[in-house]
């Protein structure tokens, strides 16, 4: 009998397979599956990256809905995405100030150390293991250099059963629609409750970024807490 599967792999084929029949329609299904909230989550990126004309590696990348938003920052932006279909999709478009968009993992950035003056990320944090993952952000980060992320997370507070609700009931509902017209973004919708009912990286998220010298941390639950966000600056070299 073979090694199990370590968790953190087996999410990452998930993610794989969530975003390979996902790249020709991503923009849509972003907009239905997060009720048209995915521009003010990234809007919130953008009021704590502050990096105009800095270099910005996208962790992520997808097919540069955040690059295009920021496109009047002046920043130059390198995407990474784990998807060659996504890439495929982000390179048609010429998005301005994107110098490279390459296929790369999270966790094993292939990047030298202090590359980038801000690091961002979107939609990722749920698939990959949240140590791993921040220690890399930090890595490639500058000295006093920023990281955004930002991603779904179980609902907590308030709100809670409302937005489990529409998690665990309306994108089961879009996924089950989608699978009688035959389309391939119908595996996404299905399968995406089940990976924010199990994922726990927000409250992993703070502590890790304090433990890989980020400082000045802010974090936010957007849109009544389906979504977690977290920004930190890098400690200066001493």
């Amino acid at each position: 009998m073979g090694d199990a599967v370590a968790p953190a792999e087996e999410m990452k084929r998930t993610s794989s397979k969530i975003f390979a029949g996902l790249a020709r329609s991503y923009e849509n299904a972003l907009d239905y599956a997060t009720l048209f909230q995915d521009r003010r989550w990234k809007a919130w990126v953008a009021r704590r990256l502050n990096v105009e004309g800095g270099l910005v590696l996208d962790v992520g990348s997808g097919t540069l809905v955040l690059e295009e938003l920021l496109s009047g920052m002046g920043c130059r932006f390198v995407g990474l995405d784990l998807a060659p279909e996504m890439i495929r999709v982000a390179m048609e478009k010429r998005v301005p100030g994107v110098g490279l968009v390459l296929n790369g993992d999270a966790e094993f950035l292939p990047f030298a150390d202090g590359s980038f003056d801000s690091v961002v990320s979107c939609y990722v944090p749920k698939y990959v293991d949240v140590r791993k993952f921040v220690r890399e952000l930090a890595r490639v980060a500058k000295p006093g250099g920023k990281a955004v992320v930002y991603d779904f997370a179980k609902p907590r507070g308030p709100l809670a059963p409302f937005l489990e609700a529409y998690i665990q009931g309306g994108l089961r509902v879009i996924g089950f629609a989608l699978g009688l017209a035959g389309r391939r973004e119908a595996y996404t919708f299905d399968r995406l409750p089940q990976i924010i009912e199990g994922t726990t990286w927000d409250l992993e998220m703070v502590d890790a970024m304090e433990s890989n010298g980020f400082v000045e941390i802010e974090s936010a639950r957007l849109t009544g807490g389906v979504v977690f966000a977290c920004s930190g600056r890098l400690r200066e070299s001493a």
